[in-house]
């Protein structure tokens, strides 16, 4: 078999600012390359999971605190698992 080249992120903890029906805003300890898929769960009834692509990553200064990246994510398929079954949806 011919090695493969990737990449692995491991699950942080972020802040949803803003989710919309197409689109998810957080704040996140790391940035993003623009066109990298993701996945998001967020915690709560139902928990959700979706798979989203970066659109925009730059720093965020808030309050004193260190520097963040805010991110812009496209939801790529709304109320979607990242196995592609059906769930709650945001």
């Amino acid at each position: 078999m011919q090695p493969v080249e990737g990449n692995l992120r491991v699950r942080e903890e972020v802040t949803i600012e803003e989710w919309t029906d197409g689109e998810v805003v957080i704040l996140s300890p790391e940035p993003c390359r623009v066109e990298e898929r993701l996945v998001l769960e967020a915690p709560g009834d139902g928990r959700r999971r979706v798979t989203v692509k970066v659109r925009e990553s730059r720093p965020a200064v808030v309050g004193d605190g260190p520097v963040l990246h805010r991110l812009r994510l496209s939801i790529e398929r709304p109320g979607l698992d990242a196995a592609g079954q059906g769930g709650p949806q945001p």
